[in-house]
């Protein structure tokens, strides 16, 4: 019980960085599409080059992707590096830290993430970077 309370702080922030990374990976997505489509009337419309059009995208995306590795990325990744990572003959795995459990299966859309016994869904493409992080670490 004392091991929680010392680490509770952590577990929270491992678990939110994986939720905010999958809600700003969906955010991003959804403004790609919008600059996209503001992209086509301001080029056609207004004339405005393409080149300067790719110049707002690139800095946009950019200071999202640095806000991510500036902040939430650290402190998840402190909380994986003491990870055990466990693969099985039929592509499943099994990826266990002190507070957080993610287990899935190669070809499947998303993984399972327990923490304090709530079970939640993370699209692999989140987990994926993780296992190879911890493949590169403890080999």
């Amino acid at each position: 019980m004392a091991w929680i309370e010392d680490h509770l702080m952590l577990v929270i922030l491992a678990v939110l960085a994986i939720i905010i990374f999958v809600f700003l990976f969906k955010l991003a997505l959804r403004a790609a599409l919008i600059f996209g489509v503001i992209a086509i009337i301001a080029i056609f419309i207004f004339g405005v080059s393409p080149n300067q059009m790719m110049d707002l995208g690139k800095q946009g995306v950019n200071s999202a992707s640095t806000a991510y590795e500036k902040t939430i990325e650290p402190v998840f990744k402190k909380e994986m590096d003491d990870a055990k990572h466990v693969e099985k003959k039929d592509g499943s795995f099994v990826i266990q830290s002190k507070s957080v459990k993610i287990t899935g299966k190669d070809g499947d859309k998303d993984a399972k993430v327990v923490y304090k016994g709530k079970t939640y869904d993370v699209d692999m493409n989140v987990i994926q970077p993780l296992r190879e992080q911890i493949h590169t670490t403890k080999q």
